[in-house]
């Protein structure tokens, strides 16, 4: 991929990095959930993150699509996750 693809690719995705981090937290947020319970759940499903570490990723939106499905998961949000997400993206991306 060209550098050039590569900045209108990070462009492109904007909208959705950040739609998906502020559900999150917004998310965790709704369900009194802090970053130390979250990576305490997630640690019980046999995967390990350190609370400062998921902090990091959610503010920076910068994990994988498995790790998002688990804290959609853990949250309990699994109804609500990609139609607020996408609704979120499609107004920001405007």
């Amino acid at each position: 991929m060209d550098p050039k693809q590569s900045v209108e690719n990070h462009r492109a995705l904007t909208p959705y990095k950040q739609a998906i981090a502020r559900y999150v937290r917004a998310s965790m947020a709704l369900k009194n959930v802090r970053y130390n319970d979250l990576a305490g759940a997630l640690a019980e499903r046999g995967i390990t993150v350190t609370p400062e570490n998921l902090r990091s990723k959610v503010s920076k939106c910068m994990f994988s699509a498995d790790l998002l499905v688990a804290i959609i998961d853990v949250l309990g949000v699994e109804d609500t996750a990609m139609p607020e997400i996408l609704k979120q993206a499609r107004e920001t991306g405007k």
